[in-house]
């Protein structure tokens, strides 16, 4: 695992493009699916926000990628398909995690698909508790976030 570079963006979106709409795909209509895969606005915001990126990378590919911000919110945490449960998210989580104690900050939380029980089980196995949804709207689907929080005073690395 290493900080992410300027050079990583691009690499970047394409895995969290992948790994989500591959986690996403029973969950989501087709001709939104096929909207989402040709954006480019995913690429545009992790080039403004790589600096709160740490990736995890194997044989030079990066293969999961892990975004916290200052004020303890993960924002993003994908894996390729392909590494999933061979620890990689875990060894990711814990990286941020580690972080936001070491920052100071006594809580995290963040968001998730309240439909993706993958997602939502992996942070409830964590100690993550569910704070409240929120529904949003993206071209041709509706969807709900589910927003969970976790007392950071309290966590026990996995």
């Amino acid at each position: 695992m290493r900080p992410a570079t300027a050079n990583d963006s691009i690499p970047i979106a394409a895995l969290v493009r992948d790994a989500w709409l591959t986690a996403n795909q029973n969950l989501l209509p087709g001709d939104t699916m096929a909207k989402l895969a040709e954006s480019s606005r995913l690429g545009d915001f992790v080039a403004g926000e790589w600096q709160s990126v740490r990736v995890a990378e194997t044989g030079g590919q990066l293969v999961g990628a892990v975004g916290v911000n200052p004020a303890g919110v993960i924002w993003m945490l994908y894996v390729l398909p392909a590494y999933q449960g061979c620890g990689v998210g875990s060894a990711l989580y814990n990286d941020a995690i580690g972080a936001m104690k070491q920052a100071g900050n006594r809580k995290a939380i963040l968001e998730v698909l309240a439909s993706n029980e993958n997602a939502v089980a992996f942070y409830r196995t964590r100690g993550w508790v569910p704070e409240g949804r929120r529904t949003e709207h993206v071209p041709g689907f509706r969807f709900t976030a589910l927003r969970m929080g976790l007392a950071l005073e309290r966590v026990a690395f996995r």
